[in-house]
């Protein structure tokens, strides 16, 4: 026979058991666990409840008036008038300020654009190419040479082969060139790589092994030399305008505008 424990025990005396017809079968049968479970209701009885102490209206004040010595008073600190009026004086000089530098500026700029309208538009046409559309522009010309180049010694397949790769490559970037030179107002660059761009849409379309009667052919037809000479002329202006720009900025280097 399984004895019962003294949590059950506890359980059974409070009421909080879950099986208190079995646990009461069992102390009518178990002497044993009888004797231990009227020794345990003998101390439990003998146990007070503690009973909380009667607390009226004023209990909050009580507490309170007995700790008060022990926490510290924080006083708010009060700003005279004439703190206060300093304040907004100086808040109110600040954005006057503020007010007054944002007036002088537009202002300033205003002016600028009515006695000036002509001087700035005017170096805003005269602006310089970026140096780097040149040295961009000066690697598709040099490029276009070597292609061409090529093209005027090749006499076989094998030799025309790299030569349609190339030109497919420049195709995109020469039309880009062309249309930037004509937007910019440049007829002779516009011209110039309008031919050059017809010779790349020619060489792009050919097929994979033309004979070598067709190379002949294509280089008669394209003029190799001329445009050749042509893309060799352009190079070296492009080139002199580059070296040209490099040597103003070293110029004006450190000068005020």
């Amino acid at each position: 026979m399984n004895h019962l424990t003294e949590e059950q025990l506890i359980e059974h005396y409070y009421g909080e058991s879950q099986q208190p017809t079995r646990i009461d079968g069992h102390l009518r049968e178990c002497s044993q666990c009888a004797d231990i479970y009227a020794a345990l209701r003998n101390d439990l009885a003998a146990i007070e409840p503690i009973t909380p102490p009667a607390r009226d209206a004023q209990y909050g004040e009580h507490v309170w008036q007995s700790i008060r010595n022990f926490v510290p008073v924080y006083e708010q600190k009060h700003q005279s008038l004439w703190t206060r009026l300093t304040n907004l004086k100086a808040l109110a000089f600040v954005t006057g300020c503020a007010l007054l530098v944002a007036v002088a500026f537009f202002a300033g700029r205003q002016w600028e654009n009515h006695q000036h309208p002509a001087q700035i538009q005017t170096a805003a046409n005269n602006a310089p190419r970026q140096p780097i559309v040149l040295v961009v522009l000066g690697d598709h010309l040099d490029r276009s040479e070597r292609l061409l180049v090529e093209l005027k010694h090749a006499d076989s397949a094998e030799a025309a082969a790299p030569v349609k790769a190339e030109a497919q490559d420049l195709l995109s970037a020469n039309r880009l060139y062309r249309a930037s030179a004509a937007k910019s107002g440049d007829p002779a660059l516009t011209a110039a790589l309008d031919r050059l761009e017809r010779v790349l849409v020619e060489i792009a379309n050919e097929p994979d092994n033309p004979s070598p009667a067709r190379l002949a052919e294509l280089q008669k037809e394209m003029n190799t030399d001329g445009l050749l000479f042509e893309v060799r002329v352009l190079r070296s202006r492009v080139q002199g305008d580059e070296k040209e720009q490099q040597t103003g900025a070293v110029r004006t280097k450190g000068v005020s505008i």
